[in-house]
């Protein structure tokens, strides 16, 4: 079944020289988890209360105004107390510009006899700042009793509120006393322009497709150029006859997943455009679909394909670079997951759900982009402003991100190979594609006492003072390769050694005793040390105070052999490194990464099982901390699936399990969610750029190797490849 998560709107306004597109944005994205609770927070004192389940508020799937839920408040106001309940806005990566003509809204339904002077006050938080509280009684039009009100109030009303930085959160509170027990119901809580489009919808609704894989149906629709247009709302049946509204999703999505409950069945659709007043379009026509058990390969495509969706919509239409946040005024792209989006889409143009005609189009903008946009010594910032090229810097401190560099130039070089016709667009996109791949310094990033080495940002005002060394086993592999295979500006072959193959002291991944950094239910899981000195060995030489060789202190972890000792390192990060890279074949002197990854996985998949995660099923494993102060295991499926390539049978059960009991909370037309916290009933509503493309690309590498077989034949990357990976 669809779930409906709580769309905080905004309408986009550009510059009239800017292209923009007419979507509405997300602001806040937050209010249903596992379809059952409110991402919220429930204070209370004295003798008032909330009703809420673990501080958070519930959730209603059988009233609401749009489907499929509702946010449910149920208090008692006494004059002894005090409540407050804070809807939380998640969406603090890039701060949403607050516009002092936007307006407020909500849907209000009141089941029990609350009176207009009983209903809560509104409040804005940014970050520690509160604005203050607005009596939403006095903009109620028409108050009723068990009908959908509409709640509308200026954003100048909130004193104090400033312009220009992000709304953390909505904060419903007590207002006046009483000793009655009060049950609202609120929905659609968004902040529009005061001026939107008022255009009719007269014209029919258009589903263009519709066909399923296993219990989900995909429906794909094309939304002509009407402004007025600011929903698509889905209707089900299975008589044909019985429509019920199952989702509604803003314009910018243009496919969408329904999971349904049963095979052999046949059931029935229909879609309806929604204005900004909710008025409904004419319907589409019905269509119909029969579902059937999917095939494990069916499965694998069908989810392969939906990660790749991700990249396919979310895009910055002036840049073509990816937009990690629609839900912004502002459009910041990012550096690093543009490389992540661009094998996303290699993979989607191979398997013919993008035109090559239009990915070359998407790739020639962002070359484009970047060949104008600033940078220094051929080093690209981590953040841009997708429609000015100008960086645009978090702390205000100008950097450079030679790991976010190293990214999207091999995902460039990647699709170099991949347009390799004889056309003159394909032509002068590789040529382009060169001339970015020449002018990298990356000699200019080296440490001052070891060109071996290479920091992983340089600032103009501090140069690499908040720096750190790159090294270990994650993504500085990926780097490392690419700057020895320069062509203009390359790290002598000893960088493999002394740069990558180093843990270096002063940077997080220098971890010393290894144990003592596991977590202490881990630590009386491993085994006794099998390190053995390497010191002696030529290929690696002496370090020095640079640092330890990662291969050092070989340990036995749940009966595995880890170079390195350690399971400290996400499994996302180990895996970057063999997106692009096939790890057969690659063996050095100590490791052979085919046998390593093999056993990373499975002594991580172990590792997870002994951890109480809240279930019971063995192929549910992938613990990751996404949150920075978040309390519980957070389970993120791309670690246990992206296994595929390299454990096939533990890659496939995990794909099954998660599809098979999370589907429904977890799964979307752009994938698998972020996370799941399993034992505290919670789930991601965000994706990530680097998951997304992960699991996508390492299905497909499983499959036909296309990416493996592409980065291994650029030119100068092979040579480097033919040079560390010497056969034995």
């Amino acid at each position: 079944m669809l779930k409906k998560y709580f769309y905080f709107l905004l309408l986009l306004i550009l510059p009239t020289l800017v292209r923009s597109e007419s979507y509405p944005e997300v602001l806040f994205d937050n209010s249903v988890i596992n379809g059952s609770y409110a991402k919220s927070i429930a204070h209370y004192t004295g003798e008032s209360w909330i009703q809420n389940v673990s501080y958070s508020l519930p959730v209603s799937d059988s009233l609401f105004f749009t489907p499929g839920n509702s946010l449910s408040l149920r208090y008692v106001s006494s004059p002894n107390g005090k409540w407050e309940a804070s809807i939380l806005n998640d969406k603090q990566k890039f701060p949403y510009l607050i516009a002092k003509d936007d307006q407020l809204t909500f849907k209000l339904f009141i089941q029990s006899n609350t009176e207009k002077g009983q209903l809560p006050k509104v409040t804005l938080q940014q970050n520690d700042t509160r604005t203050n509280a607005v009596d939403i009684a006095n903009y109620i039009d028409d108050f009723a009793y068990d009908t959908w009100l509409n709640v509308s109030v200026p954003v100048a009303k909130f004193v104090g509120i400033s312009l220009g930085k992000p709304v953390s959160a909505l904060i419903l509170e007590q207002n006046g006393t009483s000793l009655q027990t009060n049950q609202l119901f609120i929905d659609q809580i968004e902040f529009l322009p005061k001026n939107y489009p008022k255009v009719r919808l007269s014209s029919a609704a258009i589903l263009s497709k519709i066909s399923s894989v296993d219990k989900q149906v995909e429906l794909v629709w094309q939304l002509p150029l009407t402004p007025s247009i600011r929903y698509v709302k889905i209707y089900r049946s299975d008589d044909k006859l019985n429509f019920q509204p199952i989702a509604i999703l803003p314009i910018y999505v243009q496919k969408s997943l329904d999971r349904v409950n049963e095979y052999n069945k046949s059931y029935y659709y229909k879609i309806a455009w929604v204005d900004y007043n909710y008025v409904e379009s004419p319907f589409s026509e019905v269509r119909e679909v029969q579902t059937k058990k999917g095939t494990d390969t069916e499965m694998l495509n069908f989810i392969r394909n939906a990660h790749v969706n991700y990249f396919i919509d979310n895009y910055d239409v002036n840049s073509g670079m990816f937009l990690p946040d629609r839900g912004n005024r502002q459009a910041i792209v990012s550096t690093n997951e543009t490389g992540y989006a661009i094998l996303g889409l290699l993979v989607a143009g191979e398997n013919n759900l993008i035109s090559r005609q239009a990915l070359l189009v998407r790739l020639t903008r962002i070359v484009k982009f970047l060949s104008s946009a600033q940078q220094h010594q051929g080093v690209f910032t981590a953040l841009y402003d997708g429609r000015s090229g100008v960086p645009y810097y978090r702390d205000s401190i100008p950097t450079y991100d030679l790991r976010g560099t190293s990214h999207i130039m091999e995902s460039l070089l990647i699709a170099r190979q991949y347009f390799s016709k004889e056309d003159p667009e394909e032509q002068t996109l590789r040529n382009n594609i060169t001339k970015l791949w020449e002018r990298i310094n990356w000699n200019y990033f080296t440490d001052a006492q070891n060109p071996d080495v290479l920091w992983n940002k340089w600032s103009p005002v501090d140069s690499t003072a908040r720096s750190r060394p790159l090294g270990g086993f994650n993504e500085s592999l990926g780097t490392y390769l690419l700057a020895m295979s320069s062509p203009t500006h390359p790290l002598a072959i000893s960088a493999y050694i002394n740069g990558f193959a180093t843990k270096h002291k002063g940077n997080e991944l220098y971890f010393g005793d290894d144990s003592n950094d596991l977590a202490p239910e881990l630590k009386m899981k491993l085994n006794d040390s099998l390190a053995r000195s390497i010191s002696a060995n030529p290929l690696i030489g002496d370090t020095g105070n640079a640092g330890i060789s990662i291969y050092s202190d070989d340990k036995v972890i749940f009966a595995k052999s880890i170079a390195g000792g350690s399971l400290n390192e996400s499994l996302m990060s180990v895996y970057r490194p063999f997106l692009i890279m096939d790890p057969k074949g690659k063996v050095d002197d100590f490791v052979d990464y085919k046998k390593y990854l093999s056993n990373y996985i499975l002594a991580y998949k172990r590792r997870d099982n002994e951890m109480s995660i809240g279930t019971r099923f063995t192929d549910i494993w992938g613990v990751e901390n996404v949150e920075d102060t978040y309390q519980g295991y957070l389970v993120n499926p791309a670690i246990a699936i992206a296994a595929y390539p390299f454990e096939k049978e533990i890659g496939l059960k995990a794909l099954r399990k998660f599809y098979e009991e999370y589907a429904d909370v977890l799964f979307t037309q752009y994938g698998f969610r972020s996370w799941i916290d399993i034992k505290n009933n919670d789930v991601s509503e965000s994706y990530r750029a680097r998951n997304q493309a992960t699991i996508a690309v390492m299905i497909e590498n499983a499959n036909s190797g296309m990416i493996w077989k592409l980065y291994e034949n650029i030119p100068e990357v092979k040579k480097t490849l033919e040079k560390v990976y010497a056969k034995k």
